[in-house]
Order: C-alpha cells, then structure tokens, then sequence
C-alpha cells in the first residue's frame, strides 16, 4: 500500500479522517488536518479551491455533477452541449482522481 505524505509539512498521513485534498491550479494535493486548517482554509481564489475534494460536500456536488452530466447528454441545444459536458466533467474527473491518487491507499 502507497504511503500518502501531507505536501506542506511532509508528514505521514494515515487514516482517510487526516486526509484534506484541494485543488490548486488544476492539480490535486493532499494536506494533513493541520496543515489544511492553518494554511489552506484560510485561502479562497480562482486558484485555490478551499473546500476540499475529499469531503461531504464534494460527494454531493460530483453526484449533481453526475446527474447533470445524464440531462445534458439528451438536451436538444447542440451548441453548447459540448461545453457542458466538458465542464462537469472537469468536476466530476478532479473527484475521482482524489480518490484514485489518494484516499484509495488509506484505511478508514
């Protein structure tokens, strides 16, 4: 199993309840609870999600994300179609690739 180090302070990251994942400039990082609160929750920008990937929240919007993603496919306005489903799967991508870079190498 993958070991998962928090990018601020280096140190070792070992249940899913420690884990943070933000996005910054479309890259997905991992904090420690610690770090996050003290560094990252502090920060809102166009850069710099404060909400992270990993949480309830997220959960709940890739799952509108998802729905949203099934609606779109059958609109009948096929010029903006494309746009669309490209966005929410920017969204729904940047979830997944949390779980996948991260939270899968964790216990509970």
């Amino acid at each position: 199993m993958r070991q998962v180090h928090c990018q601020n302070c280096d140190k070792l990251i070992e249940t899913k309840k420690d884990l943070f994942t933000t996005q910054i400039f479309f890259m997905v990082q991992a904090y420690c609870k610690q770090c996050y609160f003290d560094k990252i929750k502090k920060v809102s920008s166009l850069a710099v999600s404060n909400t992270p990937l990993n949480g309830r929240y997220s959960n709940f919007l890739a799952g509108l994300t998802f729905v949203g993603l099934i609606l779109v496919y059958f609109a009948e306005i096929e010029y903006i179609k494309i746009p669309l489903i490209l966005a929410l799967s920017l969204v729904l991508f940047m979830r997944i690739y949390s779980f996948v870079r991260f939270e899968r190498h964790l216990p509970f």
